[in-house]
């Protein structure tokens, strides 16, 4: 992988994400009932298993289009994720480090701009929205 120098721009990306996140696994993005939930009241998606299928899917979709730089950085994550020994640092912390991860700078544009666009999906706003939020059937 070719080193990124922290490209302007990056670092301010990644800490939007990381705030987008919180808001993201804080508000309660399924009605109350919802069959996911098996129809118990949760307040809100549990971080660990959101992330691990937000970036499983993104590792997919990257494997077939053959960006070889962003498989290789989501397997790590899922390996450091998958670790028993050390617990792994929350999304947010990676988060954080992604600008000195080493990835080239376009992969790494891309990767943040398929996650924004995934986690503003799930962010619906004050009060809901039929453009936005998860709606589970």
């Amino acid at each position: 992988m070719a080193a990124v120098s922290a490209a302007p721009g990056i670092a301010e990306r990644v800490a939007r994400l990381a705030a987008l996140w919180r808001v993201v696994t804080s508000r309660p993005v399924h009605p109350a009932g919802c069959t996911c939930m098996g129809h118990f009241l949760i307040p809100a998606m549990n971080a660990r298993d959101m992330e691990a299928d937000i970036l499983d899917y993104m590792r997919g979709r990257y494997a077939a289009e053959g960006i070889g730089a962003l498989v290789t950085l989501l397997d790590a994550r899922e390996a450091e994720r998958e670790a028993t020994d050390i617990p792994a640092p929350p999304l947010r912390a990676w988060l954080a480090r992604l600008p000195t991860a080493g990835v080239e700078e376009s992969a790494l544009e891309r990767f943040l701009d398929d996650l924004t666009a995934t986690l503003e999906s799930f962010d619906a706003g004050p009060g809901g929205s039929a453009s936005g939020g998860l709606i589970c059937t």
